[in-house]
């Protein structure tokens, strides 16, 4: 899927919160404003929202299920980016210099063909 951004949005963090699957996580608290998306804090100390579908709870720990990388991705109004993956209000997206980041699917609007 294509999508325009219809906004400018800025990259929150420049070292993001990544993990691995398999990693452990610490889960702290859920975002009013997103459902579904968690504060956590990955191995290294870097926090950051992750989707619930990232991870699982396994034996009184977090477990993630996939391999993660927060990083946003920054653009400008009228700039097109290919979709990847859609979770929670978010895409997961990359522009046409070949960088990858998570973009508000309110920043988005859908490009037929």
């Amino acid at each position: 899927m294509r999508y325009r951004a219809v906004t400018d949005h800025s990259r929150t963090y420049e070292d993001s919160i990544r993990f691995e699957r398999g990693e452990s996580i610490i889960v702290e608290r859920q975002d009013e404003d997103f459902p579904g998306w968690w504060w956590c804090t990955d191995k290294r100390g870097k926090s950051g929202w992750v989707h619930e579908s990232f991870f699982e709870e396994d034996d009184y720990r977090f477990v993630a299920r996939e391999d993660y990388d927060g990083r946003e991705l920054t653009v400008r109004a009228g700039e097109v980016v290919h979709g990847l993956d859609v979770r929670g209000g978010w895409a997961l997206c990359q522009n046409a210099a070949g960088e990858i980041g998570w973009l508000p699917m309110t920043s988005l609007e859908p490009l037929e063909g």
